[in-house]
């Protein structure tokens, strides 16, 4: 089952999806189509979208034919923790959720999703990068974002961001966490 704030950070990266999709091509000989962007909800390893599923847990080496179809947005319920407040059964609660975005580079012209320069594939780092681009629309909820039916979320910040594209020749991947604050009332 799929935690609510995971549904949401899912739905909030929508309109990533249709941007980059509708922005970035790729100059590949056989007609293959556009940049494509898939979320991923990694609790039950399914394409958000609906056309597939994939395992975020197998070694890349494993699904390189699928990171060759599209960069991917991750998401997972991390962990929650609550604390009462005052004299009512009322929690300060803290829910994470982490994020992983993945894709393969084009260098080469036929393999990934991922260009730097931007030319042949998206960027994954810079103003217009895909990185950004992810943050900017998890940021655009930021306050009294509706993650849970459950608990009023008065804010939600981005933690822990590691950016391990660097230990790969031609894999790009950014981990980073959504953390919410709220209250719930029992």
């Amino acid at each position: 089952m799929t935690h609510p704030s995971t549904e949401w950070v899912l739905d909030q990266v929508a309109s990533v999806v249709t941007d980059v999709e509708d922005t970035y091509t790729r100059d590949v000989p056989d007609g293959t189509p556009p940049v494509r962007v898939r979320r991923v909800d990694r609790d039950t390893s399914r394409i958000w979208d609906g056309d597939g599923t994939l395992d975020m847990s197998t070694p890349i080496r494993e699904r390189s034919a699928a990171l060759e179809k599209g960069v991917y947005i991750g998401v997972q319920y991390a962990e929650s923790a609550e604390e009462p407040i005052g004299t009512e059964y009322d929690l300060d609660k803290e829910v994470v959720v982490g994020v992983r975005l993945e894709g393969l580079t084009s260098q080469g012209g036929e393999w990934g999703h991922v260009d730097p320069e931007g030319a042949d594939g998206v960027p994954w780092h810079g103003p217009n990068g895909f990185l950004r681009r992810v943050k900017a629309a998890i940021y655009a909820g930021r306050e009294y974002p509706d993650a849970d039916p459950d608990v009023g979320f008065t804010h939600l910040t981005l933690a822990n961001e590691a950016d391990q594209s660097s230990n790969y020749a031609d894999y790009y991947r950014t981990d980073f966490d959504v953390v919410f604050d709220g209250f719930e009332t029992l």
